[in-house]
């Protein structure tokens, strides 16, 4: 989902940073995206707040500022009740989920706040907004990235900075593609699908784009009517 972003966003124009672990995965995402535009690619991990520096320290070096900034890096989790998972997994998933997702929050607010502007988009999940048995840990997760959203579009809206979440139902993804295998398609909702990669990151960028410029603050679920 993060590489349909990148490109969706380069081929409308802007140009990138890309920021990923995998350096493989990286470097894959870049090349395609410059066929459109020019792209940066970043190794990070990003729940180091020292990798984050560097790497916002490297998009306002390359291109002088920050104007979009999508966080969509995310561990899912196995099955598991709340009181058999490992406080292991429940860490490592508030560490990329959370900590990461403040910690870029945290200095790129820093280079939007003096150019009074700028868009934050979250990338969260209706496991954010609904109860989901056997998933606590992402769950609770993406309960926290949704009130970082709503804490970020109450403290600098008034500074022309706005701040959304997009919070995807089931997409079809190498994260989920092990639940997607083997599930009945009737409990996703009236569509009765997964959501296309595609399909989120047409949401991400129109909340990123002049079309949405008294967006602040909004929660967009992107479930096909699952939670209705």
């Amino acid at each position: 989902m993060g590489r349909a972003v990148a490109l969706t966003l380069a081929k409308e124009g802007c140009n990138l940073v890309v920021v990923g672990r995998s350096e493989s995965n990286t470097m894959e995402t870049t090349k395609m995206a410059l066929a459109y535009a020019e792209v940066l690619p970043v190794i990070a991990d990003i729940s180091s707040e020292a990798d984050t520096i560097r790497y916002v320290n490297a998009t306002v070096d390359r291109f002088g500022s920050i104007d979009v900034f999508v966080n969509s890096a995310a561990r899912f989790q196995p099955e598991v009740l709340l009181a058999d998972t490992d406080t292991e997994l429940f860490d490592d998933i508030m560490r990329i989920n959370v900590k990461g997702a403040f910690l870029g929050m945290k200095y790129v607010l820093r280079q939007m706040i003096p150019q009074k502007s700028g868009v934050i988009i979250n990338v969260a999940s209706r496991d954010g907004l609904f109860s989901e048995p056997t998933h606590g840990s992402y769950s609770a997760s993406k309960h926290a990235l949704i009130g970082l959203t709503k804490n970020a579009a109450t403290e600098y809206g008034s500074l022309g900075i706005r701040t959304c979440a997009v919070c995807p139902g089931a997409i079809d993804t190498k994260m989920i593609g092990y639940l997607l295998k083997n599930l009945d398609y009737n409990v996703l909702g009236p569509m009765r699908r997964p959501a296309t990669p595609q399909e989120i990151a047409d949401i991400v960028c129109y909340l990123a784009s002049d079309k949405a410029t008294f967006l602040n603050g909004a929660i967009v679920r992107a479930d096909g009517g699952q939670g209705l």
